[in-house]
């Protein structure tokens, strides 16, 4: 997501299966582009420990020279990274997409050369200034190598980490008196531009028996949103099932399975215009719906009913669950907007433990 440091120097020696902190040798399994800017990418990566929604890696490009080049990037994806556990091998072969973009690739790496590995996926935002992301975005293929490292990160993580109530976290920030616990709290995602995709991590390991999530994304403009269509359809379905479970609850009947679509809920509860439909929470049971909303700053699409504009405090209140819930809030983005949102949210009420921050760019 960040481009930070470079340095001279050859690749290092991967370390033990499970070391966050070891380089290991990795291959690029598939990439998909998100806009002609950003795009997807998936690595297979043997011996990578499982990751968690929101943390990211380190990836490292070395040349011919040995110059090498590291990189931070939050992870879009993590549902391929919990496999068993396949020892790092001195080089990775290509290895074919997943067909369904999840499972773990075959036969990569690993003794004999067979078995699952983890995969991960990141996506990279085009800086033309960059010495990595051009690259990525614009070069890289299947088959290419690279090193990773982690995942790292364990604050900017969901489902989230707890402290015991006496530790120094607590001590400094307590919970707000007669909160609900973390694993039942409404989820609160807000994202500036490229801070979507560590969210969007979220959205994915997101189980139907979740509690309420929300998501606000703010863009340049409508060519600028990573995901569209992967989420318009899953807030359909989270409606769907929303739905289906209410009217079991009323009439007695059964629930539908997962991903038959319940009866009245149609393709217009997503606008055309991106913004959706408020997610229907389930009667009698914490299974909550997802909701996603877009703001533009500065070209908005027809029929949005929002100009095009930065987000303002005022929209930020009217958009986010509200304080009164206790929500558990992850901001990601630009420094500036990072900033601009969690001191907002702190003005509106809510508890500072409850806000959790990522962001990027320079100081």
């Amino acid at each position: 997501m960040s481009e930070p440091s470079t340095g001279a120097g050859g690749a290092g020696e991967a370390g033990p299966v499970g070391d966050p902190y070891a380089w290991l040798p990795a291959s690029i399994v598939s990439s998909v582009a998100q806009t002609p800017g950003a795009r997807s990418l998936t690595f297979a990566v043997p011996g990578l420990r499982p990751a968690r929604a929101g943390q990211h890696v380190d990836l490292r490009l070395t040349a011919d020279d040995g110059y090498t080049a590291v990189r931070s990037y939050s992870l879009s994806d993590v549902r391929a990274s919990a496999v068993p556990a396949v020892p790092a091998v001195p080089a990775v072969p290509a290895v074919p997409a997943a067909s369904d973009g999840v499972g773990g690739a075959e036969g990569v790496g690993g003794a004999g050369g067979a078995g699952p590995v983890p995969q991960i996926e990141v996506t990279v935002e085009r800086l033309d200034d960059g010495e990595v992301s051009p690259y990525l975005v614009d070069a890289a293929e299947p088959g290419d190598p690279i090193e990773v490292r982690g995942p790292i990160g364990g604050w900017f993580v969901w489902p989230p980490t707890e402290f015991e109530p006496d530790s120094a976290v607590h001590a400094v920030l307590p919970e707000p008196p007669g909160a609900t616990p973390l694993p039942d709290v409404p989820v609160q995602l807000i994202a500036g531009g490229s801070g979507l995709a560590p969210l969007m991590a979220m959205v994915r390991v997101r189980g139907q028996d979740a509690p309420p999530m929300r998501l606000l994304a703010s863009v340049r403009d409508p060519g600028a949103r990573w995901y569209v269509g992967e989420l318009d359809e899953a807030v359909r379905a989270s409606s769907a099932r929303a739905v289906g479970v209410s009217a079991a609850a009323v009439s007695g009947v059964g629930v539908p399975a997962a991903g038959v679509p319940a009866v009245g809920v149609s393709a217009a509860e997503v606008s055309a215009a991106g913004v959706s439909a408020v997610g229907v929470s389930a009667v009698g049971g914490r299974t909550g719906g997802l909701t996603v909303d877009w703001v533009y700053s500065r070209v908005a699409p027809d029929g949005h009913g929002r100009p095009a504009g930065r987000l303002t405090r005022d929209e930020l209140e009217s958009l986010v669950l509200p304080a009164a819930e206790h929500p558990l809030v992850y901001v990601c983005g630009a420094n500036s907007f990072v900033e601009a949102v969690a001191g907002w949210l702190i003005e509106l009420g809510h508890a500072p433990t409850r806000v959790r921050t990522e962001r990027f760019g320079g100081v």
